[in-house]
């Protein structure tokens, strides 16, 4: 069967703590959707936003929340490796699933971000996960550099949110024919059908706080083999990220938040990142709409 993670938000109370009852919420919403786990502290949990002991707090908790019932993937980006693998030691005493890590980019470090790759594979006490996105940190990698990390025994997913169609069916050619373990994880909102049906295991997307049932949904239908209906379920979701985040991606972390806290999971739509000014009347409006006309996907 298809794979579905959510790279979740991170929700916070108006005095910017974490909104422990809103993570409880957001758990055990994706546990009674189905989903196979869930991602903490990725972009889109804006891991870069919080300190040190905020992270720790979050993923202690998580794990008091989840108690093994879903697979929990803790993200220990950091502006450099070694900072990684401090994190990675401190994680460790916690029971959960995988660390997940994105090199860090050209700007904050010179190391080759390949060797960091294997040198972060090589300290995980556990499977982990590799999240490639280019756009994030300007890290580009050849497809014999993704081979070197695919053959690593300590792999558990590659997280691909590169946009890349030829970067996707040469990985998809490759683990065919050389065996590889690891799970091929599509992770952009927008080509979650396709990526399924031409051959990756499962996906991780950023909107699975709220969509985690359509997600699910829409990988049941890949496993089917159904097309057309994982394209119906794929144009639904296309709708409801249109209307959450906005035609120009205007409203991403807030939108998604703001929709969670309508539908009463979390307590604020705030967000360390984002001025919540741009959360403006007429997006509010929008948002609104959505999740009345989507409400079935949504609850």
């Amino acid at each position: 069967m298809k794979k579905v993670y959510s790279a979740s938000v991170t929700p916070v109370l108006d005095d910017g703590s974490l909104d422990k009852t809103g993570l409880a919420n957001i758990i055990e919403r994706n546990i009674a959707h189905k989903l196979d786990g869930i991602f903490l502290l990725g972009s889109m949990g804006e891991w870069g936003s919080f300190d040190d002991d905020f992270q720790y707090d979050m993923v202690r908790t998580a794990c008091e929340i989840n108690r093994n019932r879903l697979q929990l993937l803790v993200g220990v980006n950091a502006t450099s490796l070694p900072v990684t693998l401090k994190k990675m030691e401190r994680y460790s005493k916690f029971d959960f699933t995988s660390f997940v890590f994105m090199p860090p980019g050209g700007r904050t470090s010179a190391l080759d971000p390949l060797k960091s790759i294997l040198t972060f594979l090589d300290a995980a006490d556990r499977p982990s996960c590799f999240y490639y996105c280019p756009v994030n940190n300007n890290v580009n990698l050849s497809i014999r550099q993704m081979e070197k990390i695919l053959e690593h025994p300590n792999l558990m997913a590659l997280k691909d949110s590169s946009s890349n169609m030829f970067l996707r069916r040469e990985l998809i050619r490759s683990k065919q024919v050389n065996g590889y373990k690891a799970l091929l994880l599509n992770g952009q909102e927008w080509c979650c059908d396709e990526a399924m049906m031409l051959g990756y295991d499962g996906i991780l997307c950023g909107m699975g706080a709220l969509c985690s049932k359509i997600m699910v949904a829409i990988a049941r239908a890949a496993d089917e083999n159904d097309f057309a209906e994982a394209r119906r379920l794929q144009e639904i979701f296309i709708d409801i990220f249109h209307g959450i985040y906005g035609p120009d991606l205007e409203t991403t972390r807030l939108g998604q938040k703001y929709a969670l806290a309508c539908l009463g999971v979390i307590a604020t739509p705030l967000s360390p990142a984002h001025d919540i000014a741009g959360l403006t009347a007429d997006a509010r409006k929008r948002i609104e709409k959505c999740v009345d006309e989507y409400k079935e996907f949504l609850v």
